[in-house]
């Protein structure tokens, strides 16, 4: 008895685990075909499935060239294309439709017309083939199109239907949507920002640019940085003979811009926690992280600045592309190509970003230097500085009364959080690095690292509570006086700084 190559049942659940990263990646799949066939516009619904209780239906619509029902058939196999090697699409493998289709439900239906009221019908369904029912692919059959789903009348065009979701990556519909759109908004960037249409639930999906350059769904205002890298492959035949062009481009952003954003602000609009590589094949994103940057490791310093790279299907195997076009696993030889460019220039962005930062901080600190300058002639002089003045002008009897700030902080060996010094007009302001205060707070707001108004405002009410407590506990009337007499200073002078 001869042995199948493919043992049905057992396939179709190892390839519902085929390995794509969420619902977004497998339904870009289904968005790349509905392109490939000219569609302008695609919907995508989600929504209950009324004769599966409990469970979503995701329906994808288009106004593409649709298919004839031989085409349709070919279509639902695994691996079947009749584009099957093509180096000038999106799409290459044959795989896209049922492979993502099953990673995500146990049901996928297909309508598709060439021409008004000639629409075509055909499925899969993973329990049938796992019961041994279904072996084959079920022979087209006429059929009307879904009344329930809102789909859009054209002339022509497809609707590929998921019933029984049980692999939905969000469960909630809102919180699924939402990641549709950001998803979806970045993998078809180009395409969106050239005109094409994408609605889910009825809403248009914006296009999501990381590099910040072009309008859509995000932030615009990054700038280009150096040239754009061509890298020209004309001998490729380790790995599959094509011959291709790589082209990169880096950017910065701008942080003085929008560096004063909060923090959960800076996480909404993709700038924390998104440093690295946008990697585009024929005109969409396919993957997105930190490749070709050697020994450079990651710091926070790097979610300011961008790099776009891009590559033709030509050279898919050199970038280590599989057929769910989700990722790349690049080459020795491109990794030696690349790196030492990316690596350079990666160095060179983190040390502008941290020379900007400390510039930002600088000029924070002389703001308040500067506030604290302006209001001090509301008061009278320190006594050392009266007397200072009129022992160098004497005959004159003028008294310099301009007194200027400046705050450093510096590691300190007693248990004081602060030290004031008095360095001829100047007044010298040194906190303790050693200290809690300086160690948990003023450190961290300072970096902006993620201190909420909570933890603000309590350590400002345990200081206070600190120094009232250091108040009551003094015994001595005199020392009693003395500290009243700084209290009633401090308050005035905090007024004066603060309005």
């Amino acid at each position: 008895m001869k042995m199948p190559i493919v043992q049905l049942q057992q396939f179709i659940q190892a390839i519902r685990d085929s390995g794509y990263r969420g619902t977004g990646s497998a339904l870009a799949e289904l968005v790349d075909n509905a392109y490939e066939a000219d569609a302008k516009s695609i919907d995508i619904m989600v929504q209950m499935d009324s004769e599966y209780p409990s469970s979503k239906t995701i329906l994808v619509s288009d106004d593409g060239l649709g298919m004839p029902p031989e085409v349709l058939e070919i279509a639902l196999q695994f691996g079947g294309s009749n584009r099957f090697g093509n180096r000038t699409t999106m799409g290459r493998f044959g795989m896209g439709l049922p492979d993502s289709s099953v990673s995500q439900a146990r049901r996928l239906e297909v309508y598709t017309w060439t021409g008004p009221n000639d629409v075509w019908w055909s499925y899969l369904d993973v329990d049938e083939i796992q019961e041994g029912r279904l072996s084959e692919i079920p022979t087209p059959v006429r059929k009307r199109l879904p009344e329930n789903y809102g789909v859009r009348p054209s002339r022509s065009g497809t609707v590929v239907l998921w019933r029984k979701c049980d692999r939905l990556f969000f469960k909630g519909e809102y919180a699924l949507i939402r990641k549709l759109k950001q998803e979806l908004g970045r993998i078809f960037r180009r395409m969106l920002s050239d005109g094409k249409r994408l609605r889910i639930n009825c809403d248009a999906v914006l296009p999501i640019d990381p590099l910040f350059l072009r309008p859509g769904n995000n932030l615009v205002g990054a700038t280009p940085y150096g040239d754009v890298l061509e890298y020209q492959i004309r001998d490729a035949s380790a790995f599959g003979g094509k011959e291709g062009r790589i082209t990169a481009r880096f950017v910065e952003l701008p942080i003085d811009k929008w560096g004063s954003l909060s923090n959960a602000d800076k996480q909404e609009f993709g700038i924390s926690k998104n440093a690295g590589i946008s990697i585009m094949r024929a005109g969409r994103e396919i993957d997105f992280g930190w490749y070709f940057m050697g020994g450079k490791r990651k710091e926070n310093y790097d979610d300011w600045w961008r790099c776009e790279l891009e590559f033709p299907p030509q050279l898919d195997e050199m970038f280590g592309v599989t057929h769910t076009k989700q990722g790349i696993a690049p080459s020795d030889y491109l990794s030696q190509l690349l790196t030492p460019d990316f690596e350079s220039i990666a160095h060179k962005l983190n040390a502008r970003v941290r020379s900007t930062f400390i510039k930002i901080k600088n000029d924070k600190l002389l703001s308040s230097e500067r506030r604290a300058s302006e209001c001090d002639n509301l008061f009278s002089p320190p006594s050392q500085v009266v007397k200072a003045g009129r022992i160098k002008h004497k005959q004159s009897m003028r008294i310099t009364k301009k007194i200027h700030y400046k705050l450093s902080t510096k590691p300190l060996t007693g248990s004081e959080f602060y030290i004031p010094k008095m360095n001829g007009n100047e007044v010298q302001l040194i906190l303790n690095e050693n200290h809690p205060f300086c160690e948990r707070l003023y450190s961290s707001i300072r970096q902006e690292q993620h201190c909420d108004t909570r933890m603000i405002t309590k350590a400002l009410e345990l200081i206070l509570f600190a120094a009232a407590r250091a108040e009551i506990s003094t015994e001595a009337a005199q020392s009693r006086v003395a500290i009243e007499a700084f209290r009633r200073s401090w308050s005035d002078l905090m007024a004066a700084y603060l309005s």
